[in-house]
């Protein structure tokens, strides 16, 4: 039976999927302003699980895009365009969805396809695309189950006569990210709004996805709530979570960040320090893809690789965030490595990486965090 959400459950997925997310998916702000508009419309999401869902059922995705900065400006942002994307896919189609499922793990992409369903009486279904926040389309385990086709863009306004929305004929994911990126821009767009996308049946989308991990962002975030709680770090309870698949990569501050936007990206670098050891730099295109640590002759750890953000006194928080932390001597930091689940470490996926990575420098292979950080 699906498990109605509350508003506790939301918040802690909001803050666990900050953690989980490598550094993207928007600022927690922007999630939690979401979230008050829930509680004030009486929004409540229901979620399944995969053993309770009939292999036929039809699932799509729903997501926001475009800037976080664009969309705080809505007045209830990212309450009407991924609505009216599911509608639209679902016209598309010739037929209803049966449920509806994250993209991806981020404090922005995992509440928002809950608003939608809540809105539209349908369960989400307890999985994603990529276990962690993702750059482009191409990064998505759905593209091994489902075509991005129909593809539905669609702007993010209250205002009937103002409403866009463009079904785009699309073969691959890569055509996607350009056509999104250059019809976002548009004024009509104003840098934000939702799409819908990879409709599929449930059987053949759960051999690819990542299942649980709506469920997991929700423990964490309660876990990191308890350690604030108590007044204790984090990384003891995270370790134990996680077991090996976690390295703690560096702890220190953050001392430097420079960032750009080109093509619809941000492009950062983040700097962090510690006293009496070498420094490190973090590569982000709009997520975190590669950690390097000055003295040594390779990267710590490199996408589908998670490198995730949490501080001390039991913080998760993004690129989104950075400023908070910057040049705070005092607010250390953990960078945590998250080994990539066998979903995202399929040649197609680690392919789609390597992409993003060959411009910030890395030509060569992947390979997993206990390759490069394992005696």
């Amino acid at each position: 039976m699906p498990t109605a959400l509350n508003f506790d459950d939301l918040d802690n997925l909001i803050e666990g999927a900050a953690f989980l997310g490598s550094g993207g998916g928007g600022p927690v702000s922007l999630a939690r302003t979401l979230l008050a508009t829930m509680k004030q419309q009486g929004l409540v999401p229901e979620l399944v699980d995969w053993t309770e869902v009939a292999p036929d059922a039809w699932v799509a995705s729903v997501a926001g895009i475009g800037s976080p900065n664009a969309a705080a400006a809505v007045e209830a942002p990212f309450t009407v365009a991924p609505r009216r994307m599911v509608q639209s896919l679902e016209q598309a189609l010739g037929r209803s969805l049966d449920l509806l499922i994250p993209g991806e793990t981020g404090p922005m992409n995992s509440l928002i396809p809950m608003i939608a369903a809540a809105q539209l009486g349908k369960p989400v279904l307890d999985g994603d695309g990529a276990g962690r926040a993702m750059a482009t389309l191409a990064m998505s385990t759905f593209n091994e189950a489902a075509p991005v086709q129909p593809y539905l863009l669609g702007n993010e306004t209250d205002t009937a006569d103002n409403q866009v929305t463009a079904n785009l004929t699309v073969h691959t994911p890569e055509q996607a990210d350009a056509l999104t990126r250059g019809i976002v821009s548009e004024a009509s767009f104003g840098s934000s709004g939702a799409f819908a996308t990879w409709p599929c049946q449930a059987g053949r989308l759960g051999e690819v996805a990542v299942q649980g991990s709506v469920r997991q962002a929700i423990e964490v975030g309660a876990l990191l709530k308890q350690a604030r709680a108590a007044g204790t770090d984090p990384l003891n309870a995270l370790q134990a979570l996680f077991g090996d698949r976690m390295h703690c990569l560096y702890s220190g501050f953050i001392d430097q960040v420079d960032s750009h936007t080109a093509q619809g990206f941000d492009i950062t670098q983040i700097r962090m320090k510690a006293d009496g050891e070498a420094g490190l730099t973090i590569y982000a295109l709009n997520e975190n893809m590669m950690a390097w640590r000055d003295d040594l002759p390779h990267p710590l750890g490199i996408g589908p690789d998670s490198l995730c953000y949490v501080s001390e006194d039991g913080h998760a928080f993004t690129n989104a965030n950075l400023d908070d932390y910057l040049g705070h001597k005092d607010k250390r930091v953990h960078l945590i490595g998250l080994e990539a689940l066998p979903a995202l470490r399929k040649p197609v996926i680690v392919s789609a990486y390597r992409t993003a990575l060959r411009p910030m420098g890395y030509p060569g292979p992947y390979r997993p965090l206990s390759h490069w950080n394992d005696d």
